[in-house]
Formats: structure tokens, C-alpha cells, sequence
């Protein structure tokens, strides 16, 4: 989990900028805690936020916009991974941490034991893509042959489709720590480790980066990620079973029938609810939610 680490997003008054380490210097020197203390940045207020990949981009788009109005809050957000997020908000290194499932109970029982409260907020929806390189000519996969293709009971291409190769399919999924692999794993494989079969890759980018380059690959990613990159990938459309009928929205997010839709989720310690939560309550808001929309994404409400 550490290998994102080596690059940090600093969002400071609309602009993007990139650093190799990060370091946020409030005014008495101090760094971000679970205590409480409100950081100060240039007078202001200092929100470090990490987690869901997925979410990353609609989270810079919130600060930026946010940070547009409000010239005495800095919030820098880091790339990273929904178990990073919640791990290093246990610890009380970040403020917020974005995230695309539900805690863990190896999670929840750290935050008894440290005594810690969060607070889970549902910002926004979006739903799980299975995506295929954009020479391949399969249009539809359902749920149970999807499931035997991450487990390894089927492996060449004709197996799902008799008009295509015997060639065999290259399956490429997300390390544990991802919440889009969580979700995937409990929905697609029923709780089942992924098949010897699959490739793990660290970041969504990276996965449609092996997608892309490789004409036999199937793989997921977020359908607002997916959305972004019809350039390298193509998403297929989705059925419960070989005899449900399509979905009528072809994959798309908006449909209500589309069988992968999830929520996504902001989480933040209690104590520090002073620090985030105007924040938080503009994410939720009329103007933060219209940015959900815009990015591909279900509104929260």
C-alpha cells in the first residue's frame, strides 16, 4: 500500500501541485492529528484528505471549487486507496478519507479499540465497470460466467462466446486494499479470493493502462473512470444471468437496472468535526452535488 504514497496532490487556492513528499506547515509548526487542534494554513483552516482512487478526481474537483470561495482553507488531497484512507484516519494522519465501500471488521474493531468514533457520510453512487480492450468483439458477460472467469473455471475467450478465439483471457483485477475490489469480490465472486488467474494491479489507472495493451484482457474500474477512457477501454454490458434480458441503459450508470451500483462514502473522525465539516456539508450540498453529476458519477441524494 505504500507505493502511492511517493506522490502527493496539493490543492492551494484552486491550483494543482505536485510534490514529491509532502510536508503542510501550520502556523505553530504542528501537523494534522485525531486530537481536535484545528491546523492553520496562512491563517485558515488545513483539511488533508486521502483515499478511494475512485473518488479522487471528484474530490480535487470539490476543494478546488470549494477553496474558490473560501481563501482561508487549504485542503490537499492524496492519491491512494480506500483501505489507506481509513487506515491512515484511524491513525490520524488525514481529516477525511474517501472511500468506496463500508468499514471492515478488522477496521471497525481498530477504531474501538483506539477509541476512535467515525462518522460515514454516502456523497455519492457509482457502479463497478467490467471493461475489455476495444478490439475485443464480446458485447455482453453476465454475473455467474463473470464470476467463473475470476475464479479460473473458464479461460479462453470461446468459452463465453463460441465466435470468438481459443485464445485465452488475460484477467486483471485491483489489490485488496481497493474498495472497488472489495466490493467486486463480494459481489461478483460471493466473498471468494480472485483465481490464481489474476493479475493485481495497484491503481485503476494502471489497469486501464493493461487493458489498453493487451487485446485479451477483461478487467474493472469504477464507471466514472471507465466513462473517461472510452479512448483505451470499452465497457460491456452487464446481465444477472444468461437468460435476464439487458440492461436497457447499456452499462450505463444512470440506469437502475445495472447490476454493479454502489455507494461511495466520506468518513472523518468526530472529534475533528469541527475542522471538516463545512467541507463536508458542501460536498452534500446543492453546488457539490451538481459537481457529482457532472463527473460522471449518481448524486447522493
Amino acid at each position: 500500500m505504500a507505493k502511492f504514497k511517493l506522490k502527493t496532490r496539493l490543492i492551494v487556492g484552486g491550483s494543482l501541485l505536485y510534490s514529491a513528499v509532502f510536508a503542510l506547515v501550520a502556523c505553530n509548526g504542528g501537523s494534522t492529528s485525531s486530537s481536535g487542534d484545528v491546523n492553520q494554513a496562512k491563517g485558515g483552516t488545513a483539511i488533508m484528505v486521502q483515499g478511494s482512487d475512485t473518488m479522487e478526481n471528484l474530490t480535487e474537483k470539490w476543494a478546488r471549487d470549494y477553496m474558490a470561495s473560501n481563501n482561508r482553507i487549504q485542503i490537499s488531497v492524496q492519491p491512494g486507496d480506500t483501505g489507506s484512507g481509513v487506515s491512515d484516519l484511524l491513525s490520524g494522519k488525514i481529516d477525511l478519507a474517501t472511500a468506496s465501500r463500508e468499514l471492515t471488521d478488522v477496521e471497525q474493531k481498530v477504531a474501538h479499540d483506539t477509541k476512535v468514533h467515525l462518522k460515514r457520510l454516502m456523497v455519492a453512487r457509482d457502479a463497478v465497470a467490467v471493461v475489455v480492450n476495444p478490439q475485443n468483439k464480446l458485447k455482453t458477460i453476465d454475473l455467474v460466467d463473470l464470476e467463473k472467469v475470476y475464479s479460473g473455471e473458464i479461460a479462453s475467450w470461446n468459452q463465453l462466446d463460441s465466435s470468438l478465439s481459443k485464445e485465452p483471457i488475460r484477467v486483471f483485477g485491483r489489490e485488496a486494499s481497493s474498495g472497488t475490489s472489495d466490493y467486486f469480490q463480494a459481489h461478483v465472486l460471493k466473498g471468494k479470493p480472485f483465481g490464481a488467474v489474476v493479475k493485481l494491479m495497484p491503481s485503476s489507472e494502471s489497469l486501464i493502462g493493461a487493458i489498453m495493451g493487451n487485446r485479451l484482457a477483461i478487467g474493472f474500474v469504477g464507471m466514472s473512470q471507465a466513462h473517461k477512457a472510452t479512448d483505451k477501454i470499452r465497457v460491456l454490458q452487464l446481465k444477472l444471468t444468461a437468460a435476464s434480458p439487458n440492461s436497457s441503459q447499456g452499462g450505463d450508470l444512470s440506469g437502475s437496472d445495472y447490476p454493479l451500483s454502489r455507494p461511495l462514502y466520506l468518513y472523518y473522525n468526530t472529534a475533528n468535526e469541527a475542522r471538516v465539516k463545512k467541507f463536508v456539508d458542501y460536498c452534500l450540498g446543492k453546488d457539490g452535488q451538481k459537481t457529482v453529476g457532472s463527473m460522471g458519477f449518481m448524486p447522493a441524494h
